[in-house]
C-alpha cells in the first residue's frame, strides 16, 4: 500500500478553512501594502468563499493586491530567468546559470521557489474568492505536476473546481474544469 499523500486531505477539507489558511500566508505581505486583515475578517472571507456569497467590501482591495503580487512575481521570473510562470515550473535549477558559489545557487533557488509559490498560492486564493484571473496559473501548476499532486496542486485543484462548481473528488474533475475563463 502506498504511503498517504498529505495533500489528499486538502481535497476534502472545508473550503472556508483552505481560504483562511491561504489568507494567513499572505497576511504580512498584505499588511505591508496597507491591508491589515483581522482574524475575524479572514474568517468572514472564508465563509463567503465557501458559500459563494458576495464578498465584503474590503475584499476588493484584497483581490487587487493579490493580482499585484502575482504580477510582481511573474515580472521577477521574466526579468531573472526569461521565463513565464509555466516555464519556470518546467525548469529545475539545473537550467539556471549565473551562479558561482553554493550560497548564490541557494539564493537563486530560494527566490525562484518563493515567486512560484506566491503565484500559485495567490492564484488559488483568488479562485477560492471567485476571481478568475489566476485560472491559467492554476492549470500551469497542475500541468507541471502531472498526476502526482503536492500541496500546491491540491490547492489548485480545489480552487479550479470551486470556480466551476465541481466536486474535487470526482474522478473526471480534470476533464470538466474549464481551462480559460468565460468570455464576456
Amino acid at each position: 500500500m502506498p504511503p498517504v499523500n498529505p495533500s489528499d486531505a486538502l481535497l476534502s477539507a472545508p473550503l472556508a478553512d483552505l481560504a483562511v489558511l491561504l489568507l494567513k500566508q499572505f497576511k504580512r505581505l498584505l499588511a505591508e501594502r496597507g491591508l491589515a486583515l483581522t482574524t475575524a475578517q479572514m474568517d468572514e472571507l472564508g465563509r463567503a468563499a465557501a458559500a459563494r456569497a458576495p464578498l465584503p467590501d474590503f475584499a476588493h482591495a484584497l483581490l487587487d493586491l493579490l493580482g499585484q503580487l502575482i504580477a510582481e512575481s511573474e515580472a521577477y521570473l521574466r526579468a531573472r530567468f526569461g521565463w513565464t510562470f509555466a516555464e519556470s515550473l518546467a525548469h529545475d535549477m539545473s537550467a539556471v546559470q549565473g551562479w558561482e558559489t553554493t550560497g548564490e545557487f541557494l539564493e537563486i533557488a530560494n527566490n525562484k521557489s518563493n515567486h512560484e509559490l506566491r503565484i500559485s498560492a495567490a492564484s488559488s486564493l483568488l479562485a477560492l474568492l471567485g476571481d478568475e484571473r489566476g485560472r491559467a496559473n492554476l492549470w500551469a501548476v497542475l500541468d507541471a505536476e502531472g498526476e502526482v499532486q503536492d500541496v500546491d496542486g491540491a490547492f489548485a485543484r480545489r480552487a479550479l473546481c470551486h470556480l466551476d462548481g465541481l466536486d474535487p473528488l470526482s474522478a473526471d474533475w480534470r476533464t470538466l474544469v474549464r481551462r480559460q475563463p468565460e468570455d464576456g
